[in-house]
């Protein structure tokens, strides 16, 4: 498989070892450690430690150099490019209580406003998708360079999950499901995916401005180059034309060159900043479906004669209660309030 040469190595590396399902942590600059699953282990061996730097490499005599050509890297190369653009990992077992009481943490985390401190009146599991797009960003300017942009979605609540790698990197994926549960439900996967595009996009855009500004200087260099260059033409055809004062034909044609020179110089100008201006392609690239069970617990709440019901989740790969999305803005959000519906609403739509 070819590799560009402005590829992000470390990006590819990483997100090729995550997709596969390996754990991989920094250890140091420019080191990567790694505990790899048996699909890979068959090829890597059940650990490897990776540099991305020379003298990283050096200091580190157990590490494994990647670079361009590297047997290591080209192997990588070739699996990434058999291992398919859908693959489905699962969560193994929860391994938590899912019959305790959730009131403690409920109360920390949320606040419900003019009601009553919420009841638990019933939890149970199910089996939530979070899917992984991963966008291939190609980046055109005077040299092309490739990065891997991961947006991951949740399709329970149809957001974005930026924080996913924190906690899902922590277990080791399975290829076949531990439980039975119910599937919970989710948004449209056309839906997530114009999300996740968009957010995909910002990304692009952030990445091709980091691009634009570290061509700032080179930019300036060369427009002061070809400034002094024509600023020295004109001031020589100035004097020309100032010493040929009774010469009206010369000084015509003196001043039509000035005229050519300076919409010479505009256009180098506009020459050098074409070059160095970033043009972005985005395209998926390949996605994943990572299964994870989370508890539903389902809380009613006293508001005046009404009784008003919400449901909350509890991520135990995260440790957390997520915040529920808010029915008119679709943000995720800690206080919420009844509205004349009988919804429970952010405080600002409440």
């Amino acid at each position: 498989m070819y590799l560009p040469e402005k590829l992000n190595l470390r990006s590819f590396v990483t997100g090729f070892l995550e997709r596969s399902g390996a754990v991989v942590e920094e250890s140091g600059y420019g080191l990567l450690e790694t505990l790899l699953p048996d699909q890979l282990a068959a090829h890597f061996g059940e650990q490897m430690l990776l540099a991305f730097d020379y003298e990283v490499a050096r200091e580190n005599p157990a590490a494994a150099f990647i670079t361009y050509g590297s047997p290591l890297l080209d192997s990588m190369a070739r699996l990434a490019a058999g291992y398919g653009q859908y693959t489905v990992q699962y969560c193994p077992e929860p391994g938590f209580n899912q019959n305790r009481r959730f009131e403690r943490e409920i109360a920390e985390t949320l606040e419900f406003l003019r009601c009553r401190p919420p009841v638990v009146s019933y939890q149970w599991l199910a089996d939530h998708i979070f899917w992984c797009f991963y966008f291939r960003a190609v980046f055109h300017s005077y040299e092309k360079t490739e990065e891997l942009l991961p947006v991951v979605m949740d399709g329970y609540t149809g957001l974005a999950v930026p924080d996913f790698d924190h906690w899902w990197s922590n277990i080791m994926p399975a290829d076949e499901p531990q439980y039975k549960l119910s599937a919970a439900e989710s948004r449209p996967l056309p839906e997530l995916y114009a999300t996740a595009s968009r957010e995909a996009g910002i990304q692009a855009e952030k990445k091709a401005a980091s691009l634009q500004s570290q061509a700032a200087g080179q930019i300036d260099r060369e427009m002061k180059k070809i400034a002094g260059y024509y600023g020295q033409t004109l001031r020589e055809m100035e004097r020309k034309i100032a010493a040929a004062a009774e010469d009206k034909a010369k000084r015509e044609r003196l001043e039509k060159q000035m005229a050519a020179t300076r919409a010479d110089w505009r256009r180098r100008e506009k020459d050098i900043l074409e070059r160095y201006s970033v043009e972005v392609e985005l395209f998926l690239d390949h996605l994943v479906a990572c299964h994870l069970p989370r508890l539903h617990i389902k809380l009613e709440l006293q508001h005046r004669d009404r009784l008003l019901n919400i449901i909350v989740l509890y991520n135990p790969l995260a440790g957390r209660i997520e915040p529920p999305v808010c029915p008119v803005c679709r943000r995720p959000t800690t206080r919420l309030v009844p509205d004349r519906e009988n919804r429970l609403v952010c405080a600002d739509h409440g």
